[in-house]
């Protein structure tokens, strides 16, 4: 019994950690003005992403007031905004009226829950979470899985949507 412990202690700790230092392959900063970029991302409609729940299990939405979604669909992408927001003050999200959302649909709830949440609550400012793997597939842009999702709202309504993978581009496409 113990070693069934430890196999399934070894294997979550390497499923967790395994692939932490990838790199996000830089590619040009891709602005979308019109059309769909997913099924719950179309410009010129509202953006509705539901209730949302953070790494501390606060409820939250996105509210009129917010002007930038930013959404993170794999690990990596996920790395590269927490490292960049972790540069900035604790109100930054708050300032820029923008909203961090992370899709950890794909995770395994026993990891998710013992080491991911553990790993995120050592952040200052909300990360909601998308958990539930038919919600992301709303949100996931096809063929930008791999890139940070910045999302221009204005009153709630999709206005442009801009595809960055470097912190530079993340921050131009911030502010």
């Amino acid at each position: 019994m113990k070693k069934r412990y430890l196999f399934a202690a070894v294997l979550a700790s390497s499923l967790l950690f395994a692939g932490c230092n990838k790199k996000v392959q830089e590619k040009p900063v891709e602005t979308v003005k019109s059309g769909k970029v997913a099924s719950a991302v179309t410009i010129g409609r509202p953006f509705d992403s539901g209730t949302l729940t953070d790494q501390f299990g606060h409820k939250g939405r996105v509210t009129p007031d917010t002007e930038k979604v930013l959404m993170v669909f794999t690990k990596a992408t996920g790395h590269l905004v927490k490292n960049y927001l972790n540069k900035k003050p604790a109100d930054y999200l708050t300032k820029e009226h923008a909203v961090f959302i992370a899709d950890v649909s794909g995770m395994p709830s026993f990891i998710l829950k013992y080491m991911a949440l553990p790993d995120l609550q050592k952040h200052r400012y909300p990360i909601y979470l998308i958990t539930d793997e038919k919600k992301a597939e709303k949100f996931k842009p096809k063929g930008h899985e791999d890139q940070i999702m910045v999302i221009d709202l204005d009153h709630g309504i999709i206005e442009s949507v801009e595809f960055v993978t470097t912190e530079k581009d993340l921050q131009e496409a911030i502010d």
